[in-house]
């Protein structure tokens, strides 16, 4: 596990927390093309995968249709002229009467797939109790295999596909089993996402979709183009770079919203935090009791994860002494009080969870679990942006916990950023995990550029999966509070993703109605690619 830069990297881990839900994890994968699906998929997940299998496309004309619409129920190839719409599911069953696989002989239904628009991103999953399903989009017009999925991750056997919308393909969805005979009933759901607005659907490996802008993204949340340049009141290059002033000027500083940091804790004492930090002020501080009845005993300040849970999240970092948490803090929510530095929004309030730093945290599954639990935790708690400066190593395996928390946080309204990671030099070609569930509209990854708009040597570029909603902010040679309550500055994609938290943060303050889904969108649309390099 990563938690970035001055280049640490080190493994992590903390206790189950009970508050986690019982609910199955499941990972999916991305794709734009075989290429990328071959590229992205994880080789323990590769069963039976080809990139020869064939379709006979003329099979198809009387299968059943999936488009954006209504809920149905098919069975065998009973044709149906009703549609499916966008978080919506048809249910299937998959019965001795069905055509089979050219490839493997399982038997299989298709569906054409239709009423997607280009650069729309779609979502296919499929889930089945009683079969191991196999999931494959095909372009109907030649029969090639567009990408397919087995199992998500170890113990799931339902399927999972993204991609994103292109021209000229006719898309369908084939739902089989792996094992040839096996039948059984199985629901399929197609989520879609807008394509990006017109004029901001370039997207680039290195940087995705660009520099995030405050003043034109909180301008955009309240109906507005843009807000008014403003300088920042003690020369911060990164609040310059960012356009934030402009947003306070106009009264947007974050105020109302809760920003959870889920870290190493945070140096709740600092002068330049204590006044921001979030108080449970359903909570009797150290009367033995859960007051708010939230399953925590006593957390009027947060919650620490880490080896025995506690009720004090202060920031005590063993891998590096610097206070990471404390430093991510300070860069979305330091005080404007005229000394020591200032946070992207400095009337956010800030909700430190320590999930990270214990002298045990050395196995992935309990760092899952853990990260996992806090991010239940804020949301649970009234958090609507989390900042997760923090993830797995490239070639671990997949944070199945996590991505099942994100699903609930997304449920609930809050959105995620995440830190991409400082893998590059040594080979990284897009974000770690959680970061590129990012492409499975579970957040936003972000990565870093320095104070010449050059994105950092050590910044996970985002790749070439449009999907994955990318951007970059200043992570390099950052200031911010750190423990002793001192000041320092530090690089990497932990320090990138807090400055998006923090204009996420504005943009809530500006606009409470907006949803993760609208904060993406916004943000992407906003970004600009001026001086990038």
């Amino acid at each position: 596990m990563s938690i970035f830069k001055n280049h640490f990297s080190q493994s992590f881990s903390a206790p189950i927390a009970p508050q986690i839900p019982s609910e199955r994890t499941v990972r999916s994968a991305t794709l734009n093309s075989l290429q990328d699906w071959q590229t992205h998929l994880p080789r323990s997940f590769a069963r039976a995968f080809s990139a020869n299998t064939s379709v006979n496309s003329s099979a198809n004309s009387s299968e059943r249709t999936i488009a954006p619409g209504n809920s149905l129920k098919l069975a065998g190839h009973k044709a149906s002229t009703k549609t499916l719409r966008p978080n919506q599911s048809l249910q299937g069953t998959l019965s001795r009467k069905d055509k089979r696989h050219p490839a493997w002989g399982g038997l299989k239904d298709e569906y054409p797939l239709t009423g997607l628009q280009p650069n729309q991103q779609v979502q296919i999953t499929v889930r089945s109790q009683a079969f191991d399903t196999y999931l494959q989009v095909i372009n109907l017009r030649n029969g090639q295999v567009i990408g397919e999925n087995d199992d998500l991750s170890s113990g799931t056997t339902h399927s999972r596909l993204n991609f994103t919308v292109r021209r000229g393909v006719q898309y369908g969805v084939r739902v089989t089993s792996y094992d040839p005979d096996e039948t059984g009933s199985y629901r399929v759901q197609v989520t879609t996402k807008a394509a990006p607005p017109p004029g901001k659907r370039g997207y680039n490996f290195d940087y995705g979709y660009g520099l995030v802008d405050a003043a034109a993204a909180v301008a955009r949340s309240v109906g507005q183009n843009s807000f008014p340049s403003q300088p920042s009141p003690d020369g911060s290059w990164t609040l310059d770079m960012l356009k934030a002033p402009a947003a306070w000027a106009q009264g947007f500083t974050g105020q109302g919203v809760i920003v959870a940091v889920i870290d190493t804790g945070v140096n709740y004492n600092h002068p330049d935090l204590a006044a921001n930090m979030w108080r449970n002020i359903g909570e009797i501080p150290d009367n033995g009791l859960d007051d708010d009845g939230n399953g925590f005993i006593d957390d009027s300040r947060g919650w620490s994860f880490v080896d025995a849970d506690t009720n004090d999240p202060m920031d005590f970092d063993l891998s590096d002494n610097n206070g990471h948490g404390t430093h991510v803090a300070g860069t979305i929510a330091a005080l404007n009080n005229g000394f020591g530095t200032t946070g992207v929004a400095p009337g956010a309030t800030i909700m430190p969870i320590r999930v990270i730093g214990g002298s045990d945290d050395l196995f992935l599954d309990k760092f899952d679990a853990n990260l996992a639990s806090g991010i239940y935790y804020a949301v649970n708690n009234g958090a609507k942006v989390l900042n997760i400066s923090l993830g797995n190593d490239p070639g671990e395996a997949p944070l199945t916990q996590t991505r099942t928390a994100l699903e609930y946080a997304r449920q609930r309204g809050a959105i995620a950023i995440m830190a991409a990671g400082n893998e590059r030099e040594d080979g990284a070609n897009r974000p770690i995990e959680p970061a590129s569930y990012a492409s499975q509209n579970l957040g936003m990854a972000v990565g870093a550029v320095n104070r010449r708009r050059k994105v950092a040597e050590f910044s996970n570029p985002a790749g070439n999966n449009r999907s994955l909603d990318f951007v970059v902010a200043p992570g390099v040679g950052i200031r911010s509070t750190i423990l002793g309550d001192q000041y320092d500055l530090l690089d990497g994609t932990s320090m990138a993703a807090p400055q998006v938290a923090g204009v996420a943060a504005l943009m809530l303050s500006a606009n409470p109605s907006l949803t993760p889904t609208q904060l993406e969108e916004i943000l992407i649309a906003t970004a600009t690619t001026a001086g990038l390099s």
